[in-house]
């Protein structure tokens, strides 16, 4: 072949005329990749975890071994003839190499005994449990690249016939031989069989995906070289270094905490609140465990999970943690705070584990960011370049985001490891190895919170932990989630209004896999305040709006107005500096980077940063005394450390209505301007006519201004949320916090509000319950079934146009603008990309690149599909908004 030695090779390097440059042995490769499954289940918890999936207690050193030499087969279909042709310049034949050999697994050809007796596998089949037990685990680990293939497909017989080049099956032979010498125990015929259960094949299918990513990375393994000898001793030193590298394998870190239990001093240099100590005196569990912390904003849930995590760090219970967040936003926040919590934990950067980003679009790793450079490199803003190519590794593809350390992202990348799409099983088995936390869990809608069980059902069937929090989870969602996770479903039953009503608040509930519920009420040192809730009919009156702020900012208040759309908020801004400008009271507008501007998340990246540093300098709690107005979207609600004096809202859901209240008053003892001292004064801005009726189409659909009925779907809950602040505007947090949720989302409490009302409000509820079993359904045609064998054809992923309709999030496709040149952004930022939401893409829009770039002073603006977009300091919007389009009715965070 083109000069190279007879034997097959398993990877190479081109040069730009087709040349090979490097080459590196197929057997040698097999080698690097089982030498890196053998280190994931010895060095990190991983094989715990694949145990408990298969109802044993551990795995035996003879099964570890067995599972690495199916990891070494990985690639056996690489030896076919077309595949190595692709080394030659000028290949007059090629091939890929899973399908080709897949389909010799049905044993309707030749070449199908062949194979068997190239790799002994009369032998191997000995292995199993139960009959097909070795076949499916060999299957999954040649389905290696990201999905199950199935075993049907076309035959290419001439692909296997032995030439003067390379002998496919004399190559396997010879690999096959060599797995021998590599795991000995494997073939003692007293070693321990291999689990015939499918969850055990489709967590190894991950664990063979993430060794093959490592194996693969040349940064790591160095290609063969004469003087080597056989492979396996370098690869198995390549091995447990590169884990110890990254993070995988945790005793460093975790030896560095030393045997004595740590404290809350690890995480914080405050005392622990209530929260927090209930959160550290929960009992170990080492089956795994769930546990949901339901507490007022504030109260330090963030650093709960975190105290929770070295805990079970200390204990050898996970060897990560996973911290999930409803929105990009909220994550790259969090990720700051978890850098610096880290960094007290693990005071010695050399012991630290990495703190991963998992956003797409960002490289940041701790305190570091990376470039992406031609030909997927990444240059890291670091003077130790070699440190970073280890510990920025899992940042560099979002893929592996769950194969990091401490890694923290959105719910998005979690819940990608539970549906039939690429590289599943490899984000399934990599979030295996951590504490998954959820933070504001009740934010998703049915859909998601399907996939969410899912997960959590998986995780803990493999004896993992999960951690999840909210300021307002209704007992129905706390219920369902339990439920997920539950052995004993009938232990878990729903409540019924009056006993969730009475269910504790602040609480931590907690399960563990005895099938014990623990509930342990939180008293103490809570942020108890009070509010006073207003509602005003001004909802459609930006100007009316702006005056009350505007006035309120002028007698000294810190101000936050939160609008449910993004056209509501720019409405208002506006309004605003128009009604600032009058009255010379530009001075009280929010700035960033000495330019006015609004929150929102039609931002890049940058100037998100930039804004979200603004806006806690101007509401937070070191913001300088006087007024001050800032005009957002739901991008505030969470995650930001903001206390403002009043505050201005859109109706909205009673939990998602005391999230944007934690944003007032936050800090008790912070003085107040006169006329703002408790109880906060909150208004709720509300249509003109007290009729949400009137937002009901005849079929039961809602079509409301304002996110009524688009961005919050559900009239019932915004009309019941509506009755509540009008029959108790005096609210006590959190001592009413169960109480209005309960009052707002208990199911039966919402099924008597519509047949209550009638006529068209039981249509809608009708529709809404329809559309939740659709959404739940939808949610099951998209998952990876996990109960189905590897040899099964329905575990076969969709493709094409099917596989790009499975989405962590209903209605949601996102499109990357980029621009031939850099541009100036409105806040000193160049940029070269823009993401422009889903509500923002014309229909039928076929075109992505930008044209009539038109650039000044204040940002630019650009023409795609034939309509005009600008983007300065109030985001990216259209030039010239059309009448009543999509991006009336959403808001996007």
């Amino acid at each position: 072949m083109n000069g190279l030695p007879t034997k097959a090779w398993g990877k190479l390097e081109k040069l730009a005329e087709g040349t090979v440059s490097a080459w590196h042995p197929l057997a040698d490769h097999c080698a690097d990749v089982a030498a890196c499954a053998e280190a994931l289940l010895t060095d990190t918890i991983l094989a715990k975890r694949l145990a408990c999936l298969a109802n044993i207690q551990q795995l035996r050193s003879s099964q570890i071994a067995r599972l690495g030499v199916l990891s070494a087969l990985h690639d056996i279909g690489k030896a076919n003839r077309g595949f190595q042709n692709k080394a030659c310049q000028s290949p007059t034949v090629t091939a890929g190499h899973l399908r080709e050999v897949l389909t010799l697994f049905t044993g309707q050809y030749p070449e199908s005994q062949e194979l068997a007796a190239a790799i002994d596998f009369e032998v191997l089949a000995g292995w199993g449990q139960l009959e097909g037990a070795t076949e499916n685990l060999l299957i999954a680990s040649i389905c290696h690249h990201g999905k199950p293939l199935g075993l049907e497909h076309r035959h290419e017989p001439s692909l296997w016939k032995a030439g003067a080049d390379v002998n496919p099956f004399g190559e396997i032979r010879m690999l096959a031989e060599r797995t021998r010498g590599w795991f000995p125990s494997a073939y003692d015929t007293t070693g321990e069989a291999l689990p015939a259960i499918t969850a055990f094949q489709h967590a190894f299918s991950g664990l063979v995906m993430l060794a093959d990513w490592l194996a693969s990375d040349s940064r790591f393994f160095r290609y063969s070289n004469e003087t080597d000898g056989d492979r396996m001793g370098i690869a198995r030193q390549l091995a447990s270094k590169i884990l110890v590298e990254l993070g995988l394998n945790p005793m460093p870190a975790r030896e560095s905490l030393g045997t004595v239990a740590v404290g809350f001093d690890r995480i914080s240099p405050y005392r622990p609140r209530a929260a927090q100590a209930a959160v550290l005196a929960l009992p170990m569990a080492q089956t795994g465990s769930l546990a949901i912390l339901e507490a007022e904003t504030g109260a330090g849930k963030t650093e709960a999970a975190l105290a929770h995590f070295i805990k079970l760090f200390q204990a050898a219970e996970v060897d990560g943690m996973y911290f999930a967040l409803p929105t990009r936003t909220a994550a790259t926040q969090i990720h700051t705070r978890i850098v610096e919590a880290t960094g007290r934990a693990f005071p010695n950067p050399e012991e630290r584990p990495p703190v991963v980003l998992a956003v797409p679009g960002y490289l940041t790793v701790d305190d570091t960011s990376g470039r992406r450079l031609p030909g997927f490199e990444v240059l890291w803003n670091d003077d130790d370049q070699e440190r970073m190519r280890y510990r920025g590794w899992a940042a560099e593809n979002a893929k592996r985001y769950l194969a990091g350390a401490i890694v923290v992202g959105t719910i998005d990348q979690v819940l990608l490891s539970t549906l039939a799409v690429g590289h599943a099983h490899l984000r399934a088995t990599a979030l295996l190895r951590h504490l998954l936390v959820v933070d504001e869990v009740h934010a998703s809608d049915a859909y998601m919170n399907r996939l969410l069980e899912k997960v959590l059902e998986r995780q803990l069937a493999a004896g993992g932990h999960a951690f999840l929090m909210s300021a307002t989870l209704g007992s129905a969602a706390r219920e369902r989630l339990l439920r997920a996770v539950s052995t004993s479903k009938e232990l878990i039953a729903p409540f019924d209004r009056s006993a969730a009503e009475e269910y504790p608040y602040p609480v931590l509930t907690s399960w563990r896999a005895t099938a014990t519920r623990q509930v342990d009420p939180i008293v103490g040192d809570g942020n108890p305040k009070a509010v006073r809730v207003t509602c005003a009919p001004i909802a459609s009156v930006p100007s009316k709006i702006v005056e009350q702020a505007l006035e309120a900012a002028a007698a000294g208040a810190k101000v936050l107005v939160i609008r449910n759309t993004v056209r509501a908020c720019l409405d208002t801004q506006v309004a605003l500096e128009q009604l600032a400008r009058e009255r010379d009271q530009k001075g009280l507008l929010f700035y960033c980077n000495d330019k006015i501007s609004v929150h929102h998340a039609r931002f890049t990246r940058d100037d998100r940063q930039a804004l979200d540093h603004a806006i806690e300098a101007a509401l937070g709690k070191a913001a300088p005394s006087g007024g001050r107005i800032v005009v957002a979207t739901q991008t505030v609600q969470q995650s930001l450390d903001l206390d403002a004096d009043m505050l201005f809202t859109d109706l909205c859901p009673m939990d998602v209505l005391l999230q944007r209240i934690g944003r007032a008053h936050r800090h008790a003892g912070k003085p107040r301007p006169c006329g703002f001292e408790a109880p906060a004064p909150i208004v709720v801005l509300t249509p003109s006519e007290r009729d949400l009726g009137q937002y009901l189409r005849s079929n039961g659909e809602a079509h409301g201004e304002h996110g009524i009925g688009t961005v919050y779907e559900d009239l019932r809950i915004l009309e019941a949320t509506w009755q509540a602040i009008e029959d108790s505007p005096l609210i006590a947090v959190p001592a009413d916090c169960r109480r209005l949720v309960e009052a707002t989302t208990h199911p039966l409490t919402l099924r008597q509000l519509a047949e209550a009302k009638g006529g068209r409000w039981v249509l809608h509820e009708q529709k809404i319950a329809g559309d939740d079993a659709m959404q739940k359904r939808l949610a099951e045609l998209n998952l990876a079934d996990w109960s189905k064998p590897f040899d099964d054809s329905e575990v076969k992923f969709p493709s094409g146009a099917l596989a790009r309709k499975i989405s962590t999030r209903l209605g949601e496709d996102d499109r990357i603008i980029a621009f031939e040149a850099s541009l100036a952004g409105p806040f000193g930022t160049m940029l070269k990309t823009l993401t422009m939401s889903a509500v923002l893409i014309p229909r039928g829009l076929t075109e992505t690149i930008p044209r009539e770039i038109t650039q000044d002073a204040e940002g630019f603006s650009f023409v795609l599909d034939s309509r005009r977009f600008r983007y300065d300091r109030l985001g990216l919007r259209p030039d010239t908004p059309s009448p009543r389009t999509q991006e009336d009715d959403h808001a996007d965070a």
